[in-house]
């Protein structure tokens, strides 16, 4: 919780309406904390005690003279920290000093030119460390160099602050190309980057520190050796965070120095001139992306084409066109899931309520320019918007009201997800009369919509009820006959969803609406550059994605779709970079490893492919098959045999972050068994004898039971299923996999 909100009073009086009226006010700001709001309200109630001792004291009541006795006794008794000692909350109390290496670092620091700023990553909403929080950054007060940081806030001018959030978004995101950051470093002015391994990283789920550590380490172009202050030591979380990347990171619980400097090569002072122009169509992001294409070095006088007058000329620049400035909502209530999806351009949101942490900056005028903003519209002119999608407080762009229409029922529309989906409604721009609603498809979702009204704008009658079956959930989806035209469809109803295995409240929406397959076009800036004809040019797009190992994630882009106009023909040479998709099935990462004959999962840890099925008969027992959390009960592993099994030692791995197989169904040629598996030994083996032989050329494993060990999901605060692994499927009749071989 990071803030005691004041909330919205009904009927208020003139003094309160401001606050109940806008919550976003300057004096509802200002209160917005209990460290603001409870001053102010001790105030009041002090000047109020006051006054009425003062009236009593004209008064001839004989208890006239306890009144302030009384008024003294009861500030005492409402004063906790008399009794328990606490006059600082347990939450803030640290050191008074902070730590040696702290204090060595920020005088190093001081010690240099103050023409360059520091730059510290990653960024965090507020200054929490292993030694104490502070709430606001610590480092402004402790070194006399200019600081730039993400904080809460954006804590300077738009253009500069969408550069910075652009950087560190990444880094959060953890999508980051590092050999971006150099340049980064440089436009912001900085010859030094601050890296805290000491961040309390569970507090806001900033990146674990060892992968930072290990990001620079690895010195990416442009930056030098990092400089280590302090005695290295594990960074151990406070909150449980038991996740895909401590079962599949071996970098996590390395010792780090609790800060590390890491020098800018060739860095660029704040103030500078350069006689190299730039011209970039886009924005931060698209610096990141030219930057990582190696168009970019930092010290390069550079333009926004957004920025220039009609009339500017800038014969000799360098133009660079991006798919970056998207019209897109950003919110400042984390670090995380902060960017909306890709609207359709121009002033506004094309989401139907207001969303109050939808905080756009204005680089580019507090009125955008479509012509200036990447966008996207859908094919045929279709026009499908909603009154919100995912969750409350943050942004799933994945999950937008484009993909109810895409063609494709993997990916689906959803909304309120672990909130109240009722009276949620999408609106869509044109039918022919005919739905076939699709509730979304692959999911292990616990909710489903049961009813729906649809409405038309010639409506006489009221709207159109509709009750939601099984058959919307399955197929094609269920018919539907509506008016020709546009439409809105709002929820009215939601009811469990069979076989949900979700661990709160999940999202409801809808896969397909069954009005045809309407693809999602990109369309990058259009706006014009007064250059030379020859002037050189390029063009750099970037597909929109996301961490693998995030499980309530998923791409926002599967595919990189754009649309873009050259004033005059040009020939260009071509540049590819291709990124393995880590949540690719079995079979694919298989044959990208050159392995035949392994084990197949039906699913693995998700975006870990080190954790798929080929990890159970590698002959390794130092790799392991492991599930996904919450799902291991149903994941099958599909096996290769050369003779028939009839015996099968099950080795699984024992510890405090998986759950245990309790009962497994053999299956194949042969007959289906369910059996229970016996109590492992200490090296976690059980064996099992089949009733008769399995025959045939595979055999398929299906976890049916498990023995649950749960941990705190750090995103929702809600018990989540450990994973279960097996380390080894042991048995004479497996065929051992081939590796190296081209299948």
């Amino acid at each position: 919780v990071l803030a005691v909100g004041v909330h919205p009073i009904d009927d208020a009086s003139p003094l309160m309406s401001p606050l109940a009226e806008n919550s976003r006010s300057s004096l509802a700001l200002a209160i917005r904390s209990s460290t603001r709001a409870l001053p102010l309200a001790t105030l009041g109630l002090a000047l109020g005690a006051g006054a009425l001792v003062a009236a009593l004291a004209a008064t001839r009541w004989r208890a006239r003279l306890l009144a302030p006795a009384f008024v003294i006794l009861l500030a005492i008794v409402n004063l906790p920290a008399l009794f328990d000692g606490n006059l600082v909350d347990p939450a803030l109390e640290r050191d008074e000093t902070p730590p040696a290496a702290w204090l060595q670092a920020a005088d190093d620091l001081s010690a240099t030119s103050s023409e360059f700023r520091v730059l510290e990553l990653p960024g965090s909403e507020f200054g929490a460390f292993r030694w104490g929080y502070t709430v606001d950054p610590p480092l402004p007060g402790l070194t006399t160099k200019p600081l730039v940081t993400r904080d809460l806030l954006p804590l300077g001018s738009p253009g500069v602050m969408d550069l910075l959030y652009a950087l560190d978004d990444r880094m959060q995101d953890r999508t980051l190309d590092p050999d971006a950051i150099a340049a980064v470093a440089r436009y912001l002015g900085a010859d030094t980057i601050w890296v805290a391994n000491d961040l309390a990283f569970d507090r806001f789920r900033t990146p674990r520190p060892e992968d930072i550590h290990a990001l620079f380490a690895a010195q990416p172009d442009g930056l030098g050796e990092p400089v280590p202050y302090g005695v290295a030591a594990p960074n151990l979380p406070d909150i449980p965070m038991v996740d895909e990347a401590t079962l599949s990171n071996a970098r996590v619980g390395t010792p780090l120095s609790p800060v590390e400097l890491v020098p800018v090569n060739e860095p660029v002072a704040i103030v500078r001139a350069s006689d190299r122009v730039v011209v970039l169509v886009g924005s931060g992001d698209g610096v990141l992306d030219a930057a990582s294409a190696g168009l970019l070095r930092g010290d390069e006088a550079l333009r926004y084409a957004a920025d220039l007058a009609a009339d500017e000329s800038l014969q000799g620049a360098v133009v660079i066109i991006t798919d970056s400035n998207r019209d897109r909502a950003h919110h400042w209530r984390s670090s995380q899931d902060v960017s909306g999806f890709t609207e359709t351009g121009g002033d506004g949101s094309d989401v139907l309520r207001i969303d109050e942490g939808d905080q756009r900056l204005p680089v580019f005028g507090l009125v955008p320019n479509a012509d200036d903003q990447t966008i996207a519209t859908l094919g045929g002119g279709l026009v499908v918007r909603a009154s919100g999608y995912g969750e409350p407080f943050a942004y799933r762009p994945e999950q937008r009201p484009a993909m109810a229409v895409d063609g494709d029922p993997s990916t689906a529309w959803v909304v309120a997800d672990r909130s109240d989906p009722i009276g949620h409604f999408l609106t869509v721009s044109d039918t022919d009369g005919t739905l076939r609603l699709l509730q979304p498809q692959g999911t292990n979702a616990n909710r489903m919509i049961t009813s729906v009204d649809i409405g038309w704008s010639d409506m006489s009658s009221g709207p159109q009820r509709v009750e939601l079956g099984p058959e919307s959930l399955t197929g094609e989806g269920q018919l539907v006959e509506v008016a020709t035209g546009p439409i809105t469809i709002t929820i009215t109803g939601v009811g469990v969803r069979p076989g949900g295995t979700d661990t709160g409240p999940s999202a409801v929406g809808f896969a397909e609406l069954g009005i045809g397959a309407h693809r999602e076009t990109v369309r990058v800036p259009v706006t014009s550059v007064n250059s030379a004809a020859d002037a050189p040019l390029a063009v750099v797009l970037t597909r929109w994605r996301t961490e693998p190992t995030n499980r309530w994630r998923s791409d926002p882009e599967p595919t990189l779709e754009r649309e873009f106009t050259l004033a005059d023909d040009r020939e260009f040479e071509v540049t590819v970079t291709l990124q393995q998709n880590d949540r690719a099935a079995d079979a694919v990462l298989d044959r990208l490893d050159q392995i035949t004959g392994g084990a197949v999962s039906n699913r693995h840890l998700t975006g870990v492919p080190s954790a798929r099925g080929f990890f159970a008969t590698d002959g390794d027992p130092t790799s392991a098959w492991t599930s996904p959390f919450t799902d291991a009960v149903g994941s099958t592993l599909t096996v290769p045999l050369s003779a028939p099994l009839t015996e099968l030692t099950v080795q699984q791995t024992l510890d405090a972050q998986h759950s245990t197989i309790t009962a497994l169904r053999i299956s194949g040629l042969g007959g289906e068994f369910d059996l229970t598996v016996p109590e492992p030994d200490a090296d976690g083996r059980s064996t099992l004898t089949l009733p008769t032989a399995i025959t045939g050329p595979e055999f398929i494993l299906t976890v049916t039971g498990i023995q649950a060990a749960t941990t705190i999901d750090r995103r929702f605060g809600e018990p989540t299923t450990l994973p279960v692994s097996i380390r080894e499927l042991t048995s004479e009749a497996i065929a051992p996999p081939q590796v190296g071989i081209d299948g």
